[in-house]
């Protein structure tokens, strides 16, 4: 029951946030990319609820699962663009919405951080180690906040942290003597840009769980 309330009041949090509609390296925009509209698309049926898509038009071709019950992308979604060497991996996460969560943007196979947003957590010192990645440009002020839950003893404890930058990541230590401790939240990107003179504030979150 704990463990139910908790993932509750996580995906509350998760999705009372605001958030940005995401555009991607050169130009493309996540949403039209991922409609599946703009392909020609198969499907194989896995399970009652779940199919398998698969689609394809002049420029891409579109690989991932589907909840057709409640008409929704689930998992990691692959997009590859036929004209270059480059790759998209987009998680999807739903609760009353469906949102591009992690991104993954990948040139001739590499990994490109600058253009990608994903996290990573490794458990080491006795705690968890944040490392969340954000697309990054020029002349920009930024910070990342991590807003979490942790479960502790069968009670819920709300928490804030800001995360120290570095090279390319931001980075959060969460103390935790047992490995298996449960640990969600949402990890929000704050960036201040001055453009000819007019400041420009923005956010993005990315919902994060161990």
């Amino acid at each position: 029951m704990v463990k139910y309330i908790f993932l509750v009041l996580i995906a509350l949090l998760f999705f009372s946030c605001k958030k940005n509609d995401q555009n991607f390296n050169k130009q493309v925009s996540i949403s039209d990319v991922t409609n599946e509209n703009n392909y020609e698309i198969s499907s194989k049926k896995e399970s009652d609820t779940i199919v398998l898509i698969n689609g394809k038009n002049n420029q891409y071709t579109l690989h991932g699962y589907k909840d057709v019950k409640n008409n929704k992308k689930i998992g990691w979604w692959k997009i590859k663009d036929k004209t270059n060497e480059f790759l998209y991996e987009i998680e999807f996460v739903s609760a009353d919405t469906n949102k591009e969560n992690q991104i993954k943007f990948y040139e001739k196979g590499k990994l490109i951080n600058q253009f990608s947003q994903y996290y990573n957590i490794v458990y080491k010192n006795n705690g968890y180690e944040f490392k969340f990645y954000f697309p990054k440009y020029k002349s920009e002020k930024t910070r990342v906040e991590f807003h979490y839950m942790i479960e502790e003893n069968k009670i819920i404890e709300d928490k804030s942290i800001d995360c120290k930058p570095e090279k390319d990541y931001y980075i959060c230590f969460i103390p935790g003597e047992k490995k298996d401790k449960s640990i969600a939240g949402v990890a929000t990107f704050f960036s201040e840009s001055e453009i000819k003179g007019e400041t420009t504030f923005s956010s993005v979150s990315m919902f994060v769980n161990n």
